[in-house]
């Protein structure tokens, strides 16, 4: 087509002629502006506009499919700016080539690109009544900046091929109370929607496929009234199985009402709720269920009164803040797993033993053993044998009385393994009890060679242990003292091979007996081999 049609308003005549020379048409004044800063307009936006600022959408969508031949050296485009669009623009299932960017328009019906091919499409400033574009493909953005769309945006199954913009859009919702549908969304780059981005229904995105950020800075989400048929409060977000290549963000002073749901989720980078509001209702919810991140951090300001639900979660490192988690049974951390913790704030570990209880109504030993891993790994190997203390006395609580009692007494006496000095003490108050000290006045030869309490804990302890003591009068074999370094008594009778402090006579025969080992065996003595020269006995005087 080459010719300007007759039937065609004077408004319809300058956007033709606008777009063969690939030029805006400015029916505002003021020339076209490229800011992303462009003003939300106000509802009523160009509802008094005359016929001088008036276009038909059947028009623009005649320009799109089937227009005129640009001039030369001219590349087709429509730019629109302060027009008033009457009518659905439809454009479903048709390939668009032109660069369409609509600003400060007011388009009284739906726009509608279902199945539609096009380059890049921007709506900055705008009012529309709802989009619709299930199965879009771009090769550029798709920006709905600053712009009121009255009665929702539908993107199932889209094809982005560069950046998603929502940035400081007011979004209606649909009948079914979305506000943007956008399950099995594909975005080459970046989805954003900050600066001021305000949904009245639930954002869905399940199982899209984000391939740079996705980014909701300064964001507010408000779910429906009411509370779906799990008694949950109707969800502000809902991003089930989504996946994002590098972050999700919800932060600075985002803001939701209603719960939000990334079950199944796979976040390459971080998952960030920073200075974040939410969780305000005890029937809301984030629900995080076998969601995959490199990073969790959570910041949830002021302290959550819903739930917070991790169960099964595969996390690199978890980061969290002190009054970031809800009260007792609030908490699902259940098959949870972190290589590190973090924290921008020090948490005793008495508060992480709380937390701990708080997300374990009913004992479970996994939260308890990651928590002791987390620490171990960070060099916290006292605060990991605290948390592996109080998991035993978790599950003291679930047995019967025998094996409570027997807990008991392992928690007094050494603390489940976990405090080995207590048996220590024990052990020199008994053998102060007995003898008046190691270290004090001498005591009596013990009877039998038995030794007293902390004598027998040391020989008992082996080469761990800092030394042996033998009493004067007490008889000690060969290998196990000297293995030790023990310190023996004036007097005390040492076997052959011992540690060898006191004198022998030259002329005594070797005494053949058998050499006590470790474990209280005894070996046999030593037997001549065949060929071997016996030492013949020296005599001496009697």
């Amino acid at each position: 087509m080459t010719g300007i049609p007759g039937d065609l308003t004077d408004a319809e005549r300058r956007v033709w002629e606008a777009y063969r020379r690939g030029e805006p048409c400015d029916f505002q004044g003021g020339g076209l502006g490229f800011s992303l800063d462009w003003p939300l307009p106000a509802e009523g936006l160009g509802a008094d506009w005359g016929p001088e600022r008036t276009v038909r959408a059947e028009v623009l969508a005649r320009l799109l499919v089937n227009g005129p031949e640009p001039e030369p050296g001219r590349m087709p485009a429509l730019e629109l700016v302060g027009a008033r669009v009457v009518g659905d623009l439809v454009l479903r299932g048709t390939r668009v080539d032109a660069y369409v960017d609509l600003r400060g328009c007011r388009l009284e019906g739906r726009l509608i690109l279902n199945d539609a091919v096009a380059g890049t499409v921007r709506l900055i400033g705008c009012v529309v009544a709802a989009v619709r574009a299930r199965r879009l493909r771009t090769d550029g953005d798709l920006c709905l900046t600053t712009t009121r769309v009255a009665d929702g945006v539908v993107l199932i199954d889209a094809r982005i091929g560069t950046d998603l913009v929502l940035h400081g859009s007011r979004i209606g919702r649909l009948r079914d109370g979305r506000s943007v549908s956008g399950d099995g969304l594909q975005v080459e780059r970046d989805l954003s929607a900050h600066n001021g981005f305000h949904a009245s229904g639930t954002v869905s995105l399940r199982s899209a496929r984000i391939g740079g950020r996705a980014t909701f800075f300064g964001a507010r989400l408000d779910a429906p009234e009411g509370l779906d048929s799990r008694g949950y409060r109707h969800l502000a977000f809902d991003g089930a199985a989504m996946f994002v290549e590098q972050s999700l963000h919800m932060s600075d002073r985002f803001h939701a009402t209603g719960s939000i749901r990334l079950n199944d989720a796979r976040i390459g980078d971080g998952c960030v709720f920073s200075n974040a509001h939410m969780l305000e209702d005890p029937d809301e919810a984030l629900a995080m269920w076998r969601v995959q991140a490199r990073t969790l951090h959570l910041d949830i300001a002021p302290r959550p009164v819903g739930r917070i639900l991790l169960s099964g979660a595969q996390l690199g490192s978890l980061t969290d803040v002190p009054g970031t988690w809800p009260g007792r049974g609030r908490t699902s951390i259940g098959g949870m797993t972190y290589a590190v913790l973090r924290t921008s704030q020090p948490i005793p570990l008495r508060e992480r033993l709380a937390w701990l209880a708080d997300a374990t109504p009913e004992y479970e030993p996994q939260p308890y053993e990651q928590l002791a891993a987390a620490f171990r790994a960070s060099g916290q190997d006292e605060d990991a044998r605290g948390v592996l203390l109080a998991k035993q006395r978790r599950n003291r609580e679930t047995l019967r009385w025998p094996g409570r009692v027997w807990g008991v007494v392992q928690d007094v006496a050494i603390g489940y393994g976990y405090r080995p000095t207590r048996a220590l003490l024990l052990a020199a108050r008994a053998d102060r009890g007995r003898h008046g000290g190691v270290l004090g006045r001498p005591a009596e030869p013990a009877q039998g060679g038995r030794g007293t309490a902390l004598e027998r804990l040391l020989l008992h302890a082996g080469p761990a242990a800092p030394g042996g003591v033998v009493r004067a009068g007490e008889r000690v074999g060969s290998g196990r003292l000297g293995a030790m370094g023990g310190v023996h008594a004036r007097g005390a009778r040492v076997g052959a091979g011992g540690c060898g402090g006191g004198r022998r006579d030259p002329g005594a025969q070797p005494r053949v007996t058998d050499t006590p080992r470790a474990g209280g065996r005894h070996l046999p003595a030593h037997r001549p081999q065949v060929g071997e020269t016996q030492p013949k006995p020296r005599r001496g005087r009697r």
